[in-house]
Parts: C-alpha cells; sequence; structure tokens
C-alpha cells in the first residue's frame, strides 16, 4: 500500500540546483522503490504590514516553476506526483509544510538544505531546524551538494536499471 512524501521546495535561495534538484532526486529514489505518492510543496511566504500584504519569499511565479519542474520530472521517471501551493506569514513556513504534510497524511517529509554551516542562520533560525524542532512524523533533510544537480530528476534508463541488477 503505498502512502505519501511531502517534498518542501523553494525559490529564495537563486541556484536551487544545490538543495533543491539532490531533495528531488533523493524522494524520486524514495518513491520509485516504495511506490509513493509525492506532493511537491512550495509555500509563499507572506508579510502584512501599513502598505499592505506583500510577498517575500521569491519572486512572483518562481515557486509556481520550481513545483511544476520538478513535479513533470517526476512524472517522466515514472513516479506518482502532484504540485501544491500553499501561503503563510513570514515565519511560518515550517508549520504550513507540516500542516500540509499532516492533510496529505505523509510518511515522510523532505526538505533539501540550502547551507553548509549555521551561522548565517543563528539568529532567526532555519526552515530546516524548526521543521526538525517541530515534526510529529519523519524528516529527511538532504544535504546540499557541491555539483550542481538538475532540478529536475533525470528518468531511470534502461542500463541504470541493467546496472542496479
Amino acid at each position: 500500500m503505498s502512502k505519501n512524501i511531502v517534498l518542501a521546495v523553494d525559490a529564495a535561495s537563486g541556484d536551487a540546483t544545490r538543495h533543491v534538484g539532490v531533495a528531488a532526486e533523493m524522494t524520486r529514489e524514495l518513491s520509485r522503490d516504495s511506490g509513493d505518492h509525492v506532493i511537491v510543496l512550495h509555500v509563499h511566504e507572506f508579510a502584512t504590514g501599513r502598505f499592505g500584504r506583500m510577498q517575500v519569499d521569491c519572486g512572483d511565479g518562481d515557486g509556481e516553476k520550481v513545483v511544476e519542474k520538478i513535479v513533470s520530472g517526476l512524472q517522466a521517471a515514472g513516479v506518482s506526483a502532484e504540485g501544491e501551493i500553499g501561503e503563510t506569514h513570514v515565519g511560518h513556513i515550517a508549520a504550513a509544510i507540516l500542516k500540509a504534510a499532516a492533510e496529505h497524511d505523509a510518511r515522510l517529509v523532505v526538505l533539501g538544505s540550502s547551507s553548509r554551516t549555521d551561522l548565517p542562520r543563528m539568529l532567526l533560525g532555519s526552515v530546516a531546524s524548526r521543521l526538525l524542532h517541530m515534526a510529529t512524523r519523519p524528516v529527511l533533510i538532504v544535504p546540499r551538494t557541491d555539483t550542481p544537480v538538475p532540478a529536475t530528476p533525470a528518468p531511470e534508463t534502461a542500463a541504470t536499471a541493467a546496472d542496479e541488477r
């Protein structure tokens, strides 16, 4: 019986291939082996103030493009996948990811780590750190790589399948 995996992605860091692509590839491998359905989730972050409501996480449409690209790559690899876009207030992305995971009864939440050190995150914290502290279900933080990985997981080739046997 297959279950769900939530793959949380962002588009704010500029070079998403270093962490989003690696996390998408890991999720592809996990779901291919288990038959799990993947929900690719991007959460938009909004600030509300004197001048109204403003999106602060990424450029308009950037999150949707990343989700669409990853979903199409997963589907091309034979993985059951769909995209979802969420919204939350500034500082509540981890809670929004966990809420979506609960709504989909996800067995696992996957997130790519965007940095090598906690130094830049010490004052404000990071989404990954908050997820780990708030989660009531398994969370997999996939470390970034120095080698650029395509944000779209490559479909498994016949040669690769033969090599694994």
